[in-house]
């Protein structure tokens, strides 16, 4: 009778599903290892990121593979310096409100008055900019409507999140220059407008939705055309995108190769392009991306780079020993050459961002960089 128990127990335990079996073993390891509940993280500490069962949920999710759920939960620590704020949690409410006050850099827009008028808005951190309705041209907007003068130069902002940055840039640029703050999430788009009718800057301010990766090159050509030469857009900037960090998410980055061209065929001879963030490996891809595919139509702004020195160090460079493991490698053997230009020390717009006035508040690096197009007419691969 014994021997029979013990069979039936066997049988028992060899009918359960793998993935029961897993739930079995990881519950068993869980109770076994369980640890006290610990205090509120430090910064540094939440700069901690998991990769563990959420990470096994997207890979789910997107690949529709099985992730083994006996697997052992993985904490990966990032670097803040490399990971930039982007890395770290429970700072956004604390962030938020302070941004708000008179006494922050955006104290002049009294947005603290405003915030009462202008209902809070509940908005997902990620949004996927490669669904079906971000992958069609989008019209663009009535700029005779958006801006109360067209022959003012434009400055577009790709990713403007909370539009504070536009704001305070609508403010100080009042009567010289518009802006057009753009974003695939649209509550965001609409607070922004709220925002500046509360804080009284409508003139030369807009926000709209879209998927610059893909409409912003019409868009260009359309306000281009309505000044009718006088006003065009002359500064393109990309701040503190989302760096989807899983490879197999970058294909869903703002900077691909589509925008690289669309900017290359409709920006004129001496616009400029602005790229930053607190990730330093986003601003190499970004500053790569324009290199490898709009190189011939793209340049070091020469007002903010020496040019005898960058190509001093390029010939350095080339004459050094090769070294595959470099961080400006890629696959093919194609090298960067702008990477020997290093990064900006300082903003040269002179207004932050709200993820700027985070990372300097952190002490964390800025890698920023400012490209110029040139007179080369474009010609269409």
């Amino acid at each position: 009778q014994e021997a029979t128990s013990r069979r039936m127990r066997a049988t028992s335990r060899l009918s359960l599903s793998p993935l029961v079996a897993a739930r079995h073993r990881c519950a068993a390891s869980r109770s076994s290892t369980r640890t006290p509940p610990v205090a509120r993280r430090t910064a540094s500490e939440r700069a901690i990121i998991d990769d563990d069962l959420a990470m096994a949920a997207a890979t789910n999710e997107d690949d529709g593979t099985n992730a083994d759920a006996a697997a052992p939960r993985k904490r990966i620590r990032c670097d803040p310096a490399t990971t930039g704020v982007t890395g770290m949690r429970n700072y956004t409410l604390l962030h938020g409100a302070a941004l708000m006050t008179s006494q922050s850099v955006y104290g002049e827009l009294e947005l603290q008055e405003a915030s009462q008028r202008v209902k809070g808005v509940r908005v997902r951190q990620h949004v996927n900019p490669l669904t079906e309705r971000f992958q069609r041209q989008a019209p663009a907007p009535v700029w005779t409507e958006a801006f109360s003068d067209v022959t003012r130069p434009l400055t577009i902002d790709i990713g403007c999140g909370g539009g504070r940055f536009d704001l305070l840039y609508a403010k100080r640029h009042a009567g010289t220059r518009n802006i057009l703050g753009v974003d695939v999430r649209a509550p965001l788009v609409e607070r922004g407008s709220a925002w500046g009718e509360a804080a009284g800057v409508v003139d030369n301010v807009h926000f709209a939705e879209c998927n610059a990766t893909v409409s912003i090159g019409e868009w260009i050509k359309s306000y281009n055309a309505c000044g009718e030469g006088k006003g065009v857009v002359d500064l393109v900037c990309a701040q503190f995108c989302d760096p989807h960090f899983k490879k197999k998410h970058r294909k869903r980055r703002i900077v691909q190769k589509t925008l690289v061209e669309q900017l290359a065929r409709e920006l004129t001879p001496g616009a400029r392009v602005f790229l930053q963030s607190d990730v330093r490996e986003l601003t190499e891809d970004m500053r790569d991306k324009f290199e490898r595919f709009g190189g011939d139509y793209f340049e070091l702004d020469d007002e903010l780079y020496d040019a005898d020195v960058v190509a001093a160090k390029i010939e350095e460079a080339a004459n050094a020993p090769s070294d595959e493991e470099a961080a400006n490698v890629h696959d093919d053997g194609w090298r960067s050459t702008w990477a020997h230009a290093g990064w900006l020390d300082e903003n040269p717009l002179g207004i932050p961002t709200e993820r700027e006035v985070q990372t300097t508040g952190e002490g964390l690096p800025v890698f920023r960089i400012m490209l110029r197009r040139n007179d080369k007419a474009y010609a269409a691969a």
